[in-house]
């Protein structure tokens, strides 16, 4: 994509710019509510797993330890999951690693049309030599134009000057055009400039070369000498010319995609072992299975006390407080 990149110095400040071109859902349905102490209309489904351990299990899911963990749902939900994140992972590999190589423009369009008379003859057969390093780095040719600040009678913004002029030249997208313009009839020397690139160049000059190479650049203006501000900026750059890289930040952002990701792997596979270990139970002690929901009291019939936090026996006298299949059932332990 094509890329503008630019700065300016007016009236003792200056502005550095740089411009690219770069939905959410909801889904609903009814849960499973599952606890570790009885609630009303639950499932008494508790199981000893293969080393006997309890493992106290009420839920409102029936279906709960009659059928193993693995089904289409949750295959298919382990798929999506999977394509998700290897498509995330894609994604991310495009931004941090940069595959470098040189494009090969047309060595023609090195070219300096200085209208502004910004540079000596030496100061052009130095940019010059320059320009030629780079395009022997990245096979990009780079014009260099200057102009004053009369753009301005016709354009509100540098870089609609800069695309247009790109393109009149007749360039393809596998060139830059540097576009300076100066102004230095008062008593500060002002200028503004845009580096516009080619779709193309983005192979031979990454996002983070092209970044540095404006940040250089603006530094270099400081002595007011644009030669030598273009010398320092490209040379800061030449070693990153069609190289291939990679964001070493990215990792961090790989670690914390997986971070994400293994949350949903261990929340599935975790349910798919606990429902799996208690399929296996109550298959080898069906009658260990309680078919019909609990109803518990809030009262216990043979003492009276309160069952405020709904336990399945009562905690003074030990009746069990809870209805089986639509028929009163109390029992004391003790008796």
């Amino acid at each position: 994509m094509a890329r503008h990149g630019g700065g300016s110095r007016s009236g003792g400040s200056h502005r550095s710019s740089r411009s690219r071109h770069s939905g959410g859902s909801r889904s609903g349905g009814a849960s499973v509510r599952t606890a570790n102490k009885p609630f009303a209309g639950c499932y008494n489904r508790s199981y000893y797993d293969r080393v006997g351990r309890l493992h106290t299990c009420y839920t409102s899911d029936s279906g709960f330890g009659t059928k193993s963990g693995w089904n289409a749902g949750i295959i298919i939900a382990l798929v999506f999951i999977t394509c998700h994140m290897l498509v995330m992972f894609a994604s991310l590999s495009s931004l941090v690693i940069h595959v470098g190589g040189k494009v090969w423009g047309d060595p023609d369009r090195i070219s300096i049309k200085d209208n502004a008379d910004v540079l000596t003859d030496s100061d052009e057969e130095e940019v010059l030599q320059l320009m030629q390093r780079v395009y022997e780095a990245s096979g990009m040719p780079v014009t260099i134009y200057t102009d004053d600040f009369t753009w301005k009678e016709h354009y509100d913004d540098l870089e609609v000057y800069s695309e247009e002029l790109y393109y009149q030249i007749g360039y393809d997208e596998d060139a830059m055009l540097i576009l300076f313009t100066v102004d230095d009839s008062d008593d500060f020397y002002n200028w503004e400039y845009d580096m516009y690139c080619g779709d193309d160049t983005t192979k031979c000059l990454s996002d983070a070369a092209f970044d540095k190479l404006l940040e250089n650049f603006q530094k270099g203006m400081s002595g007011q000498n644009f030669a030598e501000a273009l010398d320092y900026a490209w040379n800061s750059v030449m070693g990153d010319l069609a190289k291939t890289s990679f964001d070493p930040s990215g990792i961090l952002v790989y670690a914390a995609l997986l971070a994400f990701y293994s949350i949903f792997y261990i929340a599935i596979l975790f349910g798919v072992r606990k429902k799996n270990v208690a399929y296996q139970y109550f298959k080898e002690n069906p009658d260990k299975l309680s078919h019909a929901p609990m109803t518990l009291y809030s009262n216990c019939p043979g003492c009276g006390a309160s069952n405020a936090e709904q336990q399945e026996v009562c905690p003074y006298c030990g009746t069990l407080l809870k209805i089986r299949g639509g028929n009163t059932t109390f029992v004391n332990p003790q008796s």
